[in-house]
């Protein structure tokens, strides 16, 4: 059985989803006539930089398009069912080439698979085209090679090189290519596209299910589609958010706003219960550290920006609850510092032998900055003073809604009367911060708001 991603794999320009902008200009290039010898198609994984060389290619050889070219007509879209798009398709056309960088590297194979067949004429078509896949992994052997063949190509042969990673090309070959850089597909885009191969495949699907499909993606429709196939067998035909949410390890928007309260009023033994929620439920600590970050950074923009519907992919209830999170928080710097708390945990439990452990001292870290030594927790220790100076009562330990009231009233005149009155050994009666549970006044009925 074929699998989804190959047989839903666009064939035409028309059919190609999220790239427009280059669609556009491709079509426009061969409809006028006006080819480069070289084009640059760079991006994230799975976003379509080698399906459209093919398209390119079929555009350049397909007889319907060439047929309408030569009758002055506008259109170039290849038909994808003629017998020279169905060769271009399955691999077989002897005048499109189709090399793998990453498994054929060197000098030799260059020379052998490119440089030696270049000057032939076309076997079958106008033009001669050469996709190189993944061309970063080339060695600089290979590329130097290549250079000369790139710069003074035959007028009949067309090189696409695709590659994820264009910063490791050479500067010599990147300056003779038009370069094409694809973006990751939109979250909109891709329910589309699941949608429409629900509906074809006779698949019953959960909308929700897909959505939470897409934003796993992260901009790849390759991976959304190997996701979707994976759940239609799991489902026996059918796309449920349930069975969605067990195998990407989708944790619950309810979770994360705990999480997030938690970390809002310093509960620090909250914070290890909720981890071990999570480990005995089964989910993956690493999935839920990168949803936790995308979370954080939704209450950061709510602390930035207030509730700006346009800025959140959510319902005006979602946005309020997030404007409530960011509430709790003394301010945005602190939600700064744990967007870079938890960018590093997840990428140190990338290598770790205990996840676990990873993420129970990120979240002390950000629950405790007397327990971290870093610059940014030593600022938040030096603002919860100052707060709390400001405040008129430096003695006694301050609520989570108490700090934050106080910390955006200090900047007013009465604060700085406080501060100056303040006796010199303040330092020595503040009493260090304790972890405030959940339970505990008005920082919980705010959390319960959030959540």
């Amino acid at each position: 059985m074929e699998s989804l991603y190959r047989k839903y794999r666009p064939l035409t320009f028309e059919s190609v989803v999220g790239q427009q902008h280059i669609v556009s200009t491709l079509e426009h290039a061969v409809a006028e006539g006006r080819l480069s010898h070289a084009y640059l198609f760079c991006g994230p994984r799975g976003t379509g930089k080698t399906t459209m060389a093919r398209i390119l290619a079929k555009a350049l050889l397909c007889e319907k398009a060439e047929g309408a070219r030569a009758a002055g007509a506008t259109g170039c879209n290849p038909d994808g069912t003629c017998p020279e798009c169905t060769a271009i398709a399955e691999g077989t056309h002897p005048d499109v080439y189709e090399l793998d960088a990453a498994s054929r590297t060197g000098v030799d194979n260059v020379r052998e698979e490119i440089i030696n067949s270049v000057s032939f004429a076309p076997v079958r078509g106008a033009y001669k085209v050469y996709i190189i896949d993944e061309v970063h992994m080339l060695t600089t052997q290979a590329f130097n090679a290549l250079l000369k063949t790139l710069e003074e190509p035959p007028s009949h042969v067309i090189f696409v090189l695709c590659t994820t990673d264009p910063q490791k090309i050479l500067e010599t070959i990147l300056s003779r290519c038009q370069r094409f850089d694809f973006h990751r597909i939109s979250n909109d885009d891709i329910i589309g596209r699941l949608r429409y191969i629900c509906e074809q495949e006779g698949f019953a699907f959960d909308e929700e299910a897909l959505e939470v499909v897409a934003r796993h993606a992260r901009g790849g429709m390759r991976d959304a589609l190997s996701t979707l196939e994976q759940l239609s067998v799991f489902g026996d035909g059918s796309v449920r958010i349930d069975d969605a949410r067990a195998l990407l390890g989708e944790v619950a928007s309810t979770v994360l706003s705990e999480f997030a309260c938690k970390m809002a009023v310093r509960d620090t033994v909250g914070l290890f219960g909720l981890i071990r929620a999570q480990v005995d439920e089964g989910n993956d600590l690493q999935e839920l550290t990168r949803d936790l970050i995308a979370h954080i950074r939704d209450v950061y923009t709510a602390a930035i920006a207030g509730p700006c519907a346009e800025l959140f992919d959510g319902t005006p209830e979602e946005v309020a609850a997030l404007v409530e999170e960011a509430r709790l928080f003394e301010g945005a710097d602190r939600l700064s510092r744990a967007l870079t708390v938890l960018d590093d945990a997840a990428l140190e439990m990338r290598n770790a032998t205990d996840p676990r452990l990873v993420l129970e001292i990120a979240c002390t870290r950000l629950a405790r900055p007397e327990s971290d030594l870093t610059l940014e927790a030593l600022a938040e220790r030096i603002a919860r003073l100052e707060a709390q100076i400001a405040s008129g009562v430096p003695s006694a330990p301050m609520s989570a809604e108490q700090l934050a009231s106080a910390t955006r009233s200090k900047a007013a005149p009465a604060s700085q009367e406080v501060r100056k009155a303040a006796p010199a050994p303040v330092s020595a009666r503040v009493v260090p911060p304790t972890s405030a549970p959940t339970s505990a006044g008005a920082p919980a009925s705010a959390c319960a708001a959030a959540q």
